[in-house]
C-alpha cells in the first residue's frame, strides 16, 4: 500500500529563511520585528531570530475559527521523505503545554517545518510571556526571546476577524448569502491516504476542517476545527482536501458566486483492513 504525509498546503502558504538548530541553553534573540502578513487565506506573524548569517524563522498561525494555533519553526534544510511525528510540548514559562511536532520539509525539499499546535485557551500564556521553549524527543529542545506577545495577539486576533468577513462567515445569517456552498469530501478519501507515521502507530481518530470556498468552488484555506488529536492525520486531511475536493459556490440573492466558509462533516480515520 502506498502511504504519504503530505504538507504541501503548509508550505505554499509560508516563505521562511535559512536556519539552524541552536543550543536549548541559550535562548535565542530576535533579529527582525515581528512582521505580521495579512493574508488573503491567512494569518501569520513570523520572525527571524539567532545568527545573521544563518537565521532561524519562527512563526505563529491562528486558525480562522479561533480554537487553536499553530507554532511553526523553518530551518533551510532538507527533511525527511514522509512528515514524523514527535512527542513534545509547548512552555510560555507558565509550565510545558503537552503537543504532537509535525515534522516535514517543503515540496522541492528546500526547507524543514517543525509544526505544534496547541488551543486557544493555551495560547493565552503566550500574552505574558517573555521566553518561549519548544521540546520534542525527537528533534531536541530550541528557546525563543518574546516581547511585546498582548499586542502581537491582539493583532492576529483581528486579522482572523477581518478574514473571516472577507470570506463572509455569516453571510446566511445577514443575507449576503442566499444558497450556501456545496460538496462532499467524505468520498475524495482512500485508503492510500492513511499517513505512513499514523499506521506505524496504530493510530485512528476524527478529524473536522474549517474551509475557505472561493467563488469557483475551489477550496482557497483549510483549518483543523476538530483536531483529531493526531497531526499525521490532521495534516492529511487538510492536503486531500485542497487537492481534490470540488464544490459549488456560494451564491448571492442574484445567484452570483461568492466567497464562503464551509465546515466538513467529521472525517473518521480507521485503520485500513
Amino acid at each position: 500500500m502506498r502511504t504519504r504525509t503530505r504538507c504541501a498546503a503548509f508550505a505554499l502558504l509560508i516563505l521562511f529563511s535559512q536556519a539552524a538548530v541552536p543550543s536549548p541553553a541559550t535562548p535565542l534573540q530576535a533579529l527582525t520585528p515581528w512582521d505580521l502578513n495579512y493574508g488573503e487565506a491567512q494569518c501569520l506573524a513570523l520572525r527571524n531570530y539567532g545568527d545573521s548569517a544563518d537565521p532561524v524563522t519562527f512563526a505563529i498561525r491562528p486558525a480562522l475559527n479561533g480554537a487553536s494555533y499553530e507554532i511553526l519553526v523553518s530551518r533551510k534544510r532538507a527533511g525527511p521523505m514522509y512528515a514524523q511525528e514527535h512527542e513534545g510540548s509547548v512552555d510560555f514559562g507558565s509550565g510545558p503545554i503537552k503537543a504532537w511536532l509535525l515534522h516535514y520539509q517543503t515540496p522541492k525539499g528546500k526547507l524543514t517545518i517543525d509544526q505544534y499546535r496547541i488551543s486557544a485557551s493555551d495560547m493565552a500564556a503566550a500574552r505574558t510571556a517573555n521566553l518561549v521553549t519548544l521540546r520534542s524527543a525527537g528533534r531536541g529542545d530550541v528557546a525563543f526571546s518574546l516581547a511585546n506577545m498582548a499586542a502581537l495577539i491582539k493583532g492576529l486576533e483581528d486579522c482572523t476577524t477581518d478574514l473571516r468577513r472577507y470570506w463572509n462567515e455569516h453571510g446566511e445569517d445577514d443575507g449576503s448569502i442566499a444558497f450556501g456552498a456545496t460538496g462532499d469530501v467524505r468520498k475524495i478519501f482512500t485508503n492510500d491516504d492513511y499517513p505512513d507515521e499514523a499506521l506505524r502507530r496504530g493510530q485512528q481518530g476524527t478529524s473536522q476542517f474549517y474551509l475557505l470556498i472561493d467563488e469557483h468552488g475551489k477550496v482557497a484555506g483549510c483549518n483543523v476545527l476538530r483536531p483529531s488529536g493526531i497531526p499525521a492525520l490532521d495534516g492529511m486531511g487538510c492536503s486531500v482536501i485542497i487537492e481534490r475536493a470540488k464544490f459549488s459556490p456560494a451564491l448571492d440573492r442574484n445567484r452570483k458566486p461568492v466567497r464562503s466558509t464551509y465546515v466538513t462533516p467529521p472525517i473518521v480515520w480507521a485503520m485500513p483492513g
